[in-house]
C-alpha cells in the first residue's frame, strides 16, 4: 500500500490492507488482532501498521508511507488453517490434525537443536 497521507479513513484503510474492523477488532481471514476502529474513524497509517506487524518505508522528500503485506515471520498472519500434518499418538498410532478442524488447538512443538 502507498500513501501520502500518515492519517486515512478506516474505510480507505480496509480497502486498500485487506483488514477489516469487526467488534472483535481488526480482522484479515480467520485472524482478529484487538484493535478498535468505527467506519469513517481516522487512523494513523504509522502506528496501525506497527500493531498489525507489517513493515514500513517511509520517503520524507517526496512524503510517500509504502506499508507492505504480512510476511514470513511477522507477527500477524493472513490465515490460522495448519497444514496437513499427521504424526504417532503416545501409543504410536497415527493421529491426523485435522481431526480436531473447528475446535481450538493449541500445539506445541519441541526440538533438541
Amino acid at each position: 500500500m502507498l500513501w501520502r497521507d500518515q492519517v486515512v479513513d478506516t474505510r480507505e484503510f480496509e480497502q486498500a490492507s485487506g483488514w477489516v474492523f469487526k467488534p472483535e477488532g481488526a480482522c484479515k481471514g480467520e485472524v482478529c488482532i484487538p484493535l478498535t476502529a468505527a467506519p469513517g474513524d481516522t487512523l494513523d497509517v504509522l502506528d496501525m501498521a506497527q500493531q498489525l506487524g507489517l513493515p514500513v518505508v517511509t520517503n520524507t522528500e517526496h512524503k510517500l508511507i509504502a506499508v507492505g503485506p504480512e510476511s514470513i515471520g511477522a507477527r500477524a498472519l493472513t490465515t490460522a488453517a495448519a497444514p496437513h500434518l499427521e504424526l504417532p499418538d503416545l501409543a504410536g498410532k497415527p493421529f491426523d490434525l485435522a481431526s480436531l478442524r473447528g475446535n481450538k488447538v493449541v500445539v506445541y512443538a519441541w526440538a533438541p537443536y
